[in-house]
């Protein structure tokens, strides 16, 4: 069973809200220290962005440094649904400091700062012609330089078909997909809506966002959760994503408190935590006036596409040309199709445990190091002088 799954079938009931106080203030934690849920700019992480124009839109994407040379990998980095470009934040600078590459993190359509003609089309055909139509205005429809397909979830789904795309098969140099299998996925979409619902649909602040994304295990790097967070929510008032709020965002004390669901028919079971130390209880319903964000996609209206994104996708992962990575976060998430090819050598897998369903989020610079090797094995790129010193090339592959 997937991280994915796992997470999925004991959602039904909601995410647990910290213990509050009659006062409302958090609860402290039981080591006595309060972490710190303050929202950070995605510019610590990433040198620009880039809204590029192409016929189904404007498309953000999020770019590392060029890389010392210009035949050196660019690594397309695809988020799964209901995340953004900036979920692979702490991974972009983890892999820029272990190898000589470049990192293209782009916000799929209907999420982040894109802003496509049809944002609910989020069908696989659409998607993958979306990166196809981003890599070539980035790079030209002549020559383009080695890429790296890189997804997670239904990012990986489109990794996956894209790698197929004639227009770019040929300079796929790699596939790595994260915890995204088939076989567990397909089961999975059973009860995708009942964990839909059980999540909050506001937010009083972006602490509190940022809080709930770690308690509840969507992101269990608070350090992740602190960049990407705020990609995926948008203000109630102004209709803007809340990044665009970060830079000159001022935390108010007097209101540190939890975020809460307005659903008042939902009652939690006091003991079922996810280990971070505090009990929890009921969230208490708040009026729709104190709600200052809303997610900036709502998944439950995608159902549609979901069986498009997943169906097939073993099959097309392993008559993918390029080299191919599997990472997961649960060493019993492979479907039998992949099982037989992995015990017939046609992939290397990578299993990465005390990770949630977002890997590269929770142990970002486990997965540059796996991702890294991977490229150094197949002499698609160089360590750089700190690489060197990591014996990248030592870490295991099954």
């Amino acid at each position: 069973m997937s991280a994915l799954q796992k997470n999925i079938m004991k959602s039904n009931l909601p995410p647990k809200m910290p213990r509050t106080s009659g006062e409302t203030k958090l609860a402290p934690y039981s080591g006595g220290r309060k972490r710190n849920y303050a929202p950070v700019s995605w510019n610590q992480y990433f040198e620009k962005s880039v809204d590029l124009e192409t016929e189904s839109g404007s498309f953000r994407v999020y770019l590392s440094p060029e890389p010392d040379h210009p035949q050196r990998p660019r690594i397309i980095t695809l988020h799964g649904g209901g995340y953004s470009g900036l979920s692979w934040a702490l991974f972009t600078e983890e892999i820029t400091n272990m190898i000589h590459c470049q990192v293209v993190s782009l916000d799929i359509r209907g999420h982040g700062e894109t802003q496509a003609k049809n944002p609910n089309d989020l069908s696989i055909e659409t998607l993958i012609k979306d990166v196809e139509q981003v890599i070539h205005k980035l790079y030209g429809d002549d020559e383009l330089p080695p890429l790296i397909l890189l997804g997670h979830s239904m990012g990986g789904a489109i990794a996956v078909r894209a790698a197929h795309l004639p227009g770019i098969e040929p300079y796929i140099y790699g596939v790595a997909v994260i915890d995204v299998v088939e076989g567990t996925a397909m089961d999975a979409l059973a009860s995708m809506q009942s964990f839909l619902r059980g999540r909050p649909t506001h937010f009083k602040s972006l602490e509190h966002a940022i809080e709930w994304c770690v308690r509840s295990g969507q992101v269990r790097n608070v350090e992740s959760a602190r960049v990407s967070m705020p990609s995926q929510i948008v203000n109630c008032t102004t209709n803007q994503l809340a990044i665009n709020e970060v830079d000159t965002y001022v935390i108010d004390d007097v209101t540190d408190e939890v975020a809460t669901c307005t659903r008042a028919d939902v009652i939690l079971e006091e003991g079922e935590g996810d280990g971070e130390g505090d009990g929890f209880v009921s969230p208490t319903p708040v009026t729709g006036g104190a709600m200052k964000y809303r997610w900036r996609v709502d998944l439950s209206k995608t159902e549609q596409h979901w069986s498009g994104w997943f169906s097939g996708l073993s099959n097309s992962f392993l008559t993918t040309r390029a080299p191919r990575l599997l990472l997961l976060a649960s060493v019993d998430g492979l479907d039998r199709e992949l099982t037989v090819g992995q015990m017939q050598g046609k992939f290397q897998m990578q299993v990465l445990t005390r990770c949630g369903h977002a890997v590269h989020e929770d142990s970002p610079a486990e997965v540059a190091r796996v991702l890294a090797s991977f490229l150094l094995r197949h002499r698609l790129t160089s360590a750089t002088d700190e690489g060197e010193n990591m014996q990248l090339g030592s870490t295991p592959g099954c």
